[in-house]
């Protein structure tokens, strides 16, 4: 049998986090196109516990999501960027607020096993966390 070995670190970042609300920081992003062709920016967000544990979590903005991507772009201090309809990848990264985490259930056959996802970027009338 062949396999691949995997990490204490690995394992743990197997197992889901409980919903909630998680600060975050952007640690990357990358424009791309979705599987139905439509442009959208791929962000990697670190997400912080309150024990101080990380882990990263992919998100994915698109124009066909108007709310979580205006949403995300008020939580990163960028509404006037988005009011002007253009964004860039190298926008998010760096930026950092707060989030909140669900879980999303496997489709049955996909292949794919319950899964954390971020549910929403929280919208505050305070100014945006400092990168």
């Amino acid at each position: 049998m062949q396999f691949k070995p995997c990490s204490e670190q690995e394992l743990a970042d197997r197992k889901l986090w409980a919903r909630g609300v998680y600060p975050f920081e952007i640690i990357e992003a990358e424009e791309k196109r979705s599987k139905a062709g439509k442009t959208m920016i791929e962000l990697h967000v670190t997400i912080t516990d309150r024990n101080g544990q990380a882990r990263t979590v992919r998100d994915y903005l698109l124009g066909e999501m108007p709310d979580h991507l205006r949403n995300c772009c008020i939580a990163c201090g960028l509404l006037d960027k988005y009011e002007t309809g253009v964004l860039s990848h190298d926008d998010f990264v760096g930026k950092r607020g707060r989030l909140q985490l669900t879980i999303e259930k496997a489709k049955k056959n996909s292949g794919w096993l319950d899964r954390n996802v971020i549910a929403e970027y929280l919208v505050s009338t305070l100014p945006p966390m400092a990168a």
